[in-house]
């Protein structure tokens, strides 16, 4: 019987808007009545996660920016994986020949070393944060980012959980990564075609959710996981009870997960969770 339900928020539990249906809504808040725990693990902060399950009434905990963090339903932190400074570096070194766009994630929202006018172009031609809901425009994103020198961000004591790293060019991205890869203790994932998103390597969401897991004493075989990109794929490759692709999500993840739900136009976390989890059925199991 599935006891823990996780998942991810962009491309899955959140439609284009960037908001939560009713159905998954309903879906949610009727695990909440079964007692069944519900978590999700996203490569957002845990401000712009917050948000959303708010409006929508739910209130869980939070597996943030890959698994580099983790929230309570209090707001407090009971999980904490930053990167090095001397990981930072390195990936500076890496980028800095071919003019790429960041986004630092810190406990103080994010940080860009691009300047106003890059960030604007890059975010207008929906290469910069790609994945952005339709409801932002530029001035309501732009509001959320300090820009700050290289110098600056190396040598502050700010904690920084994630980079994104931006480019138009696939191919520039694919030799950025075939770089980092060589480097020791990096999770390299991505979540759009323009960016790779960098976390230590003990920061990915899959590891999260099996300490996660032990944590609230429940087995890998107790878990649903649901996804749609590569930043979830360190989940979906789990022994779990289901893993689940949306429909929305890449061939690869569709082939890595045991099963594909719908899309996340469609209530595809809905259906998954009415069909393995409530359903008479799945119920019957337990």
């Amino acid at each position: 019987m599935i006891r823990l339900v996780a998942s991810d928020m962009d491309g899955t539990l959140l439609n284009r808007y960037g908001k939560i249906s009713l159905k998954n809504q309903a879906a949610v808040h009727a695990l909440n009545r079964r007692n069944i725990d519900f978590v999700v693990c996203t490569g957002r902060n845990y401000a712009d996660a917050y948000a959303p399950l708010k409006e929508a009434g739910i209130s869980c905990d939070i597996i943030c920016m890959n698994g580099a963090a983790v929230f309570n339903t209090k707001g407090e932190q009971i999980r904490k994986q930053t990167l090095l400074k001397s990981q930072i570096s390195r990936i500076l070194t890496i980028c800095r020949p071919f003019s790429v766009l960041y986004d630092f994630m810190t406990d103080e929202g994010s940080y860009t070393t691009s300047s106003l006018e890059e960030f604007k172009e890059s975010f207008e031609n929906k290469i910069f944060l790609s994945m952005v809901s339709e409801e932002h425009t530029f001035e309501t994103i732009v509001k959320r980012f300090q820009f700050i020198s290289e110098e600056h961000l190396l040598y502050s004591e700010t904690d920084i959980y994630k980079m994104s790293v931006v480019h138009e060019d696939t191919e520039v991205l694919a030799h950025i990564r075939s770089c980092l890869e060589k480097e020791e203790g990096i999770s390299i994932a991505s979540s759009a075609s323009t960016n790779l998103e960098l976390t230590h390597f003990n920061a990915q969401k899959g590891n999260a959710l099996l300490e996660y897991a032990i944590n609230t004493k429940i087995h890998p075989r107790e878990i649903l996981a649901m996804g749609d990109s590569e930043n979830d794929l360190s989940m979906l490759i789990l022994p779990l009870g289901y893993t689940v692709a949306m429909d929305n999500g890449s061939e690869k993840i569709k082939k890595s997960a045991r099963l594909v739900t719908r899309s996340n136009e469609e209530d595809g976390v809905a259906a998954a969770i009415e069909t393995l989890v409530l359903s008479d059925a799945a119920l019957a199991t337990g």
